[in-house]
């Protein structure tokens, strides 16, 4: 018997008193996105239209980007908002519900994360674990931890989870600048299709994250030294 999908759902309470939904599964094993294969789907979500330059998927196996044809489930619901609406979101999975007020674009970037994680795009393939294990409206300090302790347990499980081999961060840098690129591409594809700047001002929030890693990744890893000294000096 096929194991039940993982779930999470986002319940949108939007500025003029409309409720929004929003039920995705997951793969148990996998946690990849289950795409509703009956659900509509739209002209902008095809991998040509504003395709990344960095994308190694092909039209002839993949004729729409899974990013974006994820997305394209839902986000058609929020075109007639703005950026800056208010919204009360709460946020439920099997383990806890989390409710946050947040200006309608941060609400977005939060589902918006989860969604590019578990689509099948493989420059944000890497985010899966994270997205496994999801955070909503995490603070940044809070999601380098993440995608730091993450990225070195994926090298060494990666190395055969043994032995003494050296991992580094290295390779985050190189990632997050990757992910930058889509965030810019899916920008202009949501920009292209819609109207209003919710979704947009969604990526943006998130490419923001993305654009600052490489920067500040040695930083960061200073900063968070101090929490793992067992012994403080007298």
């Amino acid at each position: 018997m096929a194991q039940a999908a993982e779930e999470v759902t986002y319940v949108f309470h939007l500025a003029n008193g409309r409720v929004e939904r929003i039920t995705m599964a997951f793969d148990p094993d996998t946690y990849l996105y289950r795409t509703d294969e009956s659900a509509p789907v739209e002209q902008w979500t095809a991998l040509g239209f504003h395709q990344c330059p960095h994308c190694p998927l092909s039209p002839e196996n993949h004729p729409h980007c899974p990013f974006a044809r994820a997305l394209g489930e839902f986000v058609h619901r929020f075109d007639q908002f703005y950026s800056y609406d208010r919204s009360v979101v709460e946020v439920i999975t099997g383990q806890r519900t989390v409710v946050a007020e947040r200006p309608l674009q941060g609400a977005m970037a939060s589902i918006l994360g989860l969604i590019g994680a578990t689509s099948g795009c493989p420059h944000l393939a890497f985010f899966r674990p994270m997205a496994r294990f999801h955070l909503p409206f995490a603070s940044e300090q809070e999601t380098l931890v993440r995608a730091f302790s993450l990225h070195l347990l994926a090298e060494y499980l990666q190395l055969g989870g043994e032995g003494s081999a050296a991992i580094a961060v290295d390779g985050l840098e190189a990632k997050y600048r990757a992910v930058a690129a889509v965030n810019l591409a899916m920008a202009d594809r949501v920009r292209a299709a819609f109207a209003k700047d919710a979704v947009v001002n969604a990526i943006i929030i998130l490419d923001t994250f993305a654009q600052a890693v490489p920067f500040v990744v040695h930083e960061a890893l200073k900063e968070l030294r101090p929490l793992f000294v067992l012994t403080p000096a007298p």
